[in-house]
């Protein structure tokens, strides 16, 4: 058996590509779901779940329960997708009246 100390593995920086709508919209297209249909088996509308969908907006905690209610995907792994693909792909701001303190680091 191998053993790995992670105290000396090399960090990567990797930045995720997939959001929970790219999961949805995979799991629509495999078992042939129309936008109308998923929308009504989750109890939101169709305009939601198209925001959704196409990233214009993230499904909350509650659209996020319903669809695993729903299909079985865990609410916590799709809250997750969105997270790290939000941080991934979130513009920095100037951070106006931010001023780092003494003690923290770099």
């Amino acid at each position: 058996m191998y053993k790995v100390d992670f105290n000396d593995a090399i960090e990567m920086n990797v930045t995720p590509t997939t959001s929970a709508a790219d999961a949805l919209k995979e799991t629509m297209a495999y078992h042939h779901i129309t936008q109308t249909e998923f929308a009504k088996h989750i109890a939101i509308s169709q305009k939601q779940l198209s925001f959704i969908l196409n990233r214009r907006a993230y499904m909350s905690i509650q659209v996020a329960r319903q669809i695993e209610q729903a299909t079985g995907l865990s609410a916590k792994w799709l809250l997750q997708l969105d997270f790290n693909y939000q941080f991934a792909n979130h513009e920095s701001d100037d951070h106006d009246g931010v001023e780092r303190f003494n003690w923290a680091m770099a």
